[in-house]
């Protein structure tokens, strides 16, 4: 059976050696050693700074909503991503809204952001997603940002690698960008994620609210357990020093992906020479009924790729129940025709010869 990814272990003997340390030193959790010296390492790999751990992708998105304070604030994201988006905004007593995607890139469209707030509506905070790893329009997100003063939160769940032309990372953009570092991400530590922040202020009061409001020995204000285990730190060191080859192993499958699917399809759009984590393989069939013949095709064969982001969160029926319908025919159209191929390290080229050439005669 070959299914949409496979997450990466490590040589169990590198994974061992740290796990040794955590009973050398007797410490599991609470910001241990191995804690610090992954964030160090991470900030370092990355070329970034104040970066946080925490306990999941989604967490970070929960403690940076609630440092910008979203409770009864309007904000504005895009109904084209996993859940937890949605979902994080929703438990910290968001008024959340949509706008709709570009058809091209998948991202949040700027243009629509700004014609929804010159419609008359107030948005107190946008939180773009940067899909499938691939990077929104930052410049205009940022333009608009200062021209109407909203706070700026980026999800980035799947673009821990991905930089600007000139390597910057994208985690730099933003008030606060948030990643994840779960089992099936290119880079994780099991489960996991984490934060970027602009503001190093922000990032200390963040690090209080994720050990339960603690400053020292005293709660100075409600906090929540989101601390990242020591276990988990092992594995993320264990993988972070194979990294730079997970990432060459994967761009190498996505360009063989490219170049042996033949018939008529869109792939992700990239702008402004982006290098994207190579994280996903989605691509946008003509129609429907192209995309349900290939999944049959696919599934008799044991393969099972994965329809991300199927439906569109606004078209979800616990978010149709608490707003109602809304009219995103971009979002609504991508999310009925992509698909995301099987794509893991060391997946054999005769392997995706195979799974094309199913796609390519459904």
């Amino acid at each position: 059976m070959i299914n949409v990814t496979v997450p990466y272990l490590p040589s169990l003997s590198k994974y061992i050696k740290y796990v040794e340390n955590i009973y050398d030193n007797n410490w599991l959790t609470s910001n241990g050693p191995l804690v610090r010296e992954l964030t160090v390492r991470l900030e370092d790999k990355l070329a970034v700074k104040n970066l946080l751990l925490t306990s999941s992708g989604t967490m970070a998105l929960l403690i940076a909503f609630r440092v910008r304070n979203v409770l009864n604030k309007n904000v504005l994201t895009t109904p084209f991503s996993f859940q937890a988006t949605y979902s994080a905004l929703e438990w910290q007593g968001a008024n959340v809204s949509f706008c709709d995607i570009q058809n091209n890139s998948w991202n949040l469209d700027p243009k629509l952001v700004e014609k929804y707030i010159t419609d008359g509506h107030r948005v107190d905070c946008v939180v773009p997603v940067h899909t499938f790893g691939n990077p929104c329009d930052i410049e205009a997100f940022n333009h608009l940002k200062n021209k109407y003063n909203f706070d700026l939160i980026y999800d980035a769940a799947h673009a821990i690698t991905t930089t600007h032309s000139d390597g910057k990372s994208i985690l730099s953009d933003g008030d606060i960008s948030c990643f994840s570092l779960q089992a099936t991400k290119l880079f994780h530590t099991i489960e996991g994620g984490g934060m970027i922040f602009n503001n190093r202020d922000e990032m200390e009061i963040a690090a209080k609210m994720i050990n339960f409001g603690f400053d020292n020995t005293v709660a100075i204000e409600p906090g929540i357990n989101g601390k990242l285990s020591e276990f988990h730190a092992a594995m993320g060191l264990a993988i972070l020093d194979d990294l730079d080859k997970i990432i060459e192993n994967r761009e190498y499958q996505k360009e063989l992906y490219e170049k042996e699917l033949k018939i008529d399809l869109e792939f992700q759009h990239v702008e402004n020479n982006f290098v994207v984590s190579p994280s996903y393989m989605p691509i946008v069939f003509n129609s429907r009924d192209e995309l349900d013949k290939s999944v049959k095709n696919l599934a008799k064969h044991n393969i099972f790729p994965r329809r991300y982001f199927y439906p569109a969160i606004h078209k979800m029926p616990f978010v149709e129940k608490k707003g109602g319908s809304q009219n995103l025919p971009v979002a609504e159209a991508i999310s009925n025709k992509i698909l995301c191929l099987p794509l893991y390290y060391n997946q054999s080229a005769e392997q995706i010869k195979t799974i094309c050439n199913l796609v390519n005669n459904s």
